[in-house]
């Protein structure tokens, strides 16, 4: 196997560790579901402007940037196909979701009294209905709920960092060394924030959802009627007349925080993989990572033309700042694709939106995977030497794996490039750029 596809590959499955692995001994509880989870890698990172995302409007900040929302929104907007690479389909979550809740026919017939009842009571543990400043209706989470969630998000962070950290050592033999003496301490970190998410009601809000999820099965109708309640409560409508669902990315200084805090991936020669994951493998075998690491035009799925690092390149070392923002969607209920007896008429057929072929939304993205200061160093050949020249220069866009290394913003409204700097060994990309996505698996629907 080259060099090119060892760092490739071993980059994948090193990210793909944090997301769906655990450190075996930590006794703590996955940040995702791994058998609904999947990472999907973009064949060359999308680099962000961090401006477009600072200071987002939210009812708390009704001086933020509406546009910053917009943007935001957009940014996880976009479905993924069922692929390991990431290849956008054209569709978007909330156009999908949207026309699923507007359109549905509910074939079931009303539930008792009683059981409505009992399900306008758990809902209150958790929703509740409060004028806006405007004098509109809108939902909200309640203080219980906002406590609970705000504690799991600190909890899923800390455990991220962790095993992150968990996964560098298992892979250094001198870290793997001292690890049973850092590794306890590491592991202070998540255990304080699990139990304090626990002390923020994880136990109760847990019995809530579960036993409300029940209860929909047999109340599809008023279910459908709340998530379309909650999709007017998040509309909001920017300069241009845009309409979109506010979203938010955690946490919530992602675009401006200082990347010395964030977790290091550092890896070397000496230290790549040369056995890997068949998610891996499938996503290489998409990348066209065997052809070369170098790739040239195209973008987050494609390129014009790729070029595999020369054999006299040695040395090469890489390392980056990296985090997991985990997205929610507070306009969205999840448990409606579980509900039976609804179908959405002509939109789509049983299995039309997920679970069937070419389905509508496949999956959701629901945490970013964002990196910051790639620095790549090795003894570059005359011809690698070049081709950092060109990426320096800005004139063309290039790639270097899934590190985008030159060319224009991602998601931008402007036409500004962006371009990797020289060091003494090689270059540095400082700004962020979307690696790839963490994404849910839709569960199959509409019923058949």
């Amino acid at each position: 196997m080259s060099l090119d596809e060892r760092i490739a590959l071993t980059l994948y499955d090193r990210i793909f560790q944090v997301i769906s692995g655990a450190d075996p001994n930590s006794g703590m509880p996955s940040a995702f579901e791994s058998d609904k989870t999947m990472f999907v890698l973009a064949q060359r990172g999308m680099v962000l402007n961090a401006a477009d995302y600072r200071n987002p409007w939210s009812p708390g900040n009704t001086d933020g940037s509406i546009q910053a929302a917009f943007n935001i929104a957009s940014l996880v907007d976009e479905i993924p196909a069922m692929n390991h690479m990431y290849s956008p389909t054209g569709r978007s979550v909330s156009d999908v979701y949207s026309k699923m809740v507007r359109m549905v026919n509910v074939t079931e017939p009303p539930p008792p009294p009683e059981v409505q009842r009992r399900r306008d009571e758990l809902k209150k543990v958790l929703v509740e209905r409060v004028k806006d400043d405007e004098g509109r209706d809108v939902e909200r989470p309640t203080a219980l709920a906002d406590k609970e969630q705000q504690a799991f998000n600190n909890y899923q962070d800390a455990y991220m960092a962790y095993v992150g950290q968990w996964a560098a050592a298992q892979a250094d033999p001198n870290l793997k060394k001292v690890w049973p003496v850092v590794g306890a301490q590491a592991l202070q970190r998540p255990k304080r924030a699990f139990a304090d998410w626990g002390a923020a009601g994880r136990d109760e809000v847990a019995a809530v959802k579960g036993e409300l999820a029940t209860q929909n099965r047999s109340q599809v109708a008023r279910a459908f009627a709340d998530a379309q309640f909650r999709l007017l409560a998040y509309e909001l409508v920017n300069e241009l007349q845009e309409t979109f669902f506010r979203t938010t990315i955690s946490p919530s200084d992602w675009a401006g925080a200082d990347a010395s805090t964030w977790p290091q991936f550092t890896f070397s020669e000496s230290t790549l993989k040369s056995d890997f994951s068949a998610e891996a493998t499938s996503w290489g075998a998409s990348a066209q990572v065997s052809v070369g690491l170098w790739s040239f035009g195209g973008g987050v799925s494609s390129s014009d033309s790729r070029v595999s690092m020369s054999g006299d390149t040695t040395d090469v070392s890489l390392s980056f700042r990296w985090r997991i923002c985990p997205v929610y969607r507070k306009w969205m209920d999840g448990t409606l694709f579980k509900l039976p007896n609804w179908d959405v008429g002509t939109m789509t057929g049983a299995g039309g939106i997920a679970g069937g072929p070419d389905p509508l939304m496949p999956l959701i993205p629901q945490a970013l995977v964002i990196v910051r200061d790639v620095r790549v160093s090795a003894n570059w050949s005359h011809q690698d030497s070049e081709h950092i020249d060109s990426a320096i220069s800005g004139s063309a866009s290039v790639g270097y794996g899934p590190f985008a290394v030159s060319g224009n913003y991602s998601h931008s409204s402007t036409s500004d490039k962006f371009g990797a700097q020289r060091t003494g060994q090689g270059f540095v990309i400082p700004d962020i750029q979307v690696l790839g996505f963490v994404c849910t698996k839709v569960d199959p629907c509409p019923p058949k």
